[in-house]
């Protein structure tokens, strides 16, 4: 297993260590900015539940890289309006995704990622290529 350590936010004044499992990581964000730390690390098994860390989104993303496609970017796609500061770009890891699915009717159109975990990730028309 091959493991990457970031600055977990468990305070605005500490920091813990946080040592990510590169192959258990199911996507990668940015914070919104009303949350504390800059970047989500979305993991296997968690559910709802995401590691913030103080890295940014870049840093992260290029940690768990090992190889060019190892982690592919999407536009998140949202039910709601999206928030003010616009969708959000996610980087899926490809290995852990189930399958892809187009929801259609829909406009625009979406695709929903299935994780092998059973958490699911919608993400806008077209799927990048990698998935």
């Amino acid at each position: 297993m091959l493991f990457a350590a970031f600055n977990k936010v468990a305070d605005p004044g500490s920091c813990d260590d946080l040592r990510v499992n590169k192959e258990a990581v199911l996507y990668v964000e940015a914070s919104r900015p009303d949350l504390v730390g800059h970047t989500m690390i979305h993991m296997l098994g968690q559910g709802s539940t995401v590691n913030a860390v103080t890295e940014s989104v870049g840093t992260v993303v290029s940690s768990l890289s090992d190889k060019p496609g190892s982690l592919v970017a999407a536009t998140r796609h949202y039910l709601a309006p999206p928030p003010d500061s616009g969708a959000s770009t996610v980087y899926i890891s490809p290995v852990n995704v189930s399958y892809a699915r187009p929801n259609q009717p829909a406009s625009p159109d979406f695709w929903v990622l299935r994780f092998v975990d059973g958490s699911e990730l919608r993400v806008v028309h077209p799927l990048s290529e990698g998935l």
